[in-house]
């Protein structure tokens, strides 16, 4: 994507809130909560702690509660526009730390979408693209539609969309995935978190919500301790149809 301007919060903020107050609302909650708020001790609560401590121990922590001080974990926060006709892949580079990625347009790609996760992708509008694979968050004010959604993240980020989510398979391992209105999906894969349309979860063919994935999925798909294993499942759909995911 080509960086438009770098954004303070309260510009992103502002740019949300004029496009809309729910959709503000739920995303602005979410990063204050990540980035945005002090989650450190009180330095009255700190120093009573410290003094139940050895004189050594006490130290380490001092020095461990500056490095804290000096390092505030802040965001860079980037306005953003697509520029990239098939394919878009949202990094960061080492050292980078986490970015905030805004775009005030649709995303409307022939290829994948790919979001890692140190990327939190905000788009006022819709999302079109063949797959859409989220380490990190994603946040969508309007529609989702795609081949396959894919989301994992450990339980840590989420997809959420604010329109409708329609896709031929739906699946998570470790990421809350919610659409406002519906999900319209003809598979499931839900393995740790929650899909969740909060008008309706329309599922035409399998629904795999729970456990027990070897029992349903591809081999391929499974590893040697009989659980879904990532990095295969992304190497499969890449080369194979959506219906032969499952057995």
């Amino acid at each position: 994507m080509k960086e438009l301007q770098q954004l303070t919060k309260d510009q992103l903020y502002t740019r949300l809130k004029n496009h809309s107050e729910s959709f503000y609302s739920t995303v602005s909650s979410t990063l204050d909560f990540t980035f945005f708020e002090d989650h450190s001790l009180e330095e009255e609560d700190l120093s009573e702690f410290i003094e139940m401590l050895d004189e050594e121990t006490a130290e380490k922590v001092k020095a461990a509660s500056l490095d804290s001080n000096n390092d505030d974990g802040t965001p860079t926060i980037i306005l953003a526009e697509n520029e990239e006709p098939n394919t878009l892949d949202l990094t960061t580079e080492d050292g980078e730390g986490y970015k905030i990625i805004l775009s005030e347009q649709d995303i409307d790609l022939s290829e994948d979408l790919f979001v890692e996760d140190y990327v939190v992708l905000i788009v006022i509008g819709n999302i079109q693209a063949k797959n859409i694979i989220v380490n990190g968050c994603l946040y969508c004010s309007g529609n989702i539609s795609c081949n396959i959604l894919f989301g994992a993240s450990g339980n840590d980020n989420e997809t959420y969309s604010n329109g409708n989510i329609t896709s031929s398979l739906i699946a998570e391992n470790g990421h809350y995935t919610v659409a406002e209105g519906s999900i319209h999906s003809t598979y499931l894969i839900s393995l740790h978190n929650v899909i969740e349309g909060k008008t309706g979860r329309f599922i035409e063919n399998i629904s795999l919500d729970g456990s027990h994935e070897a029992e349903f999925l591809h081999p391929e798909l499974i590893d040697e301790n009989g659980y879904f294993d990532e990095e295969s499942f992304l190497n499969f759909i890449s080369n194979h149809a959506v219906d032969t995911v499952f057995k």
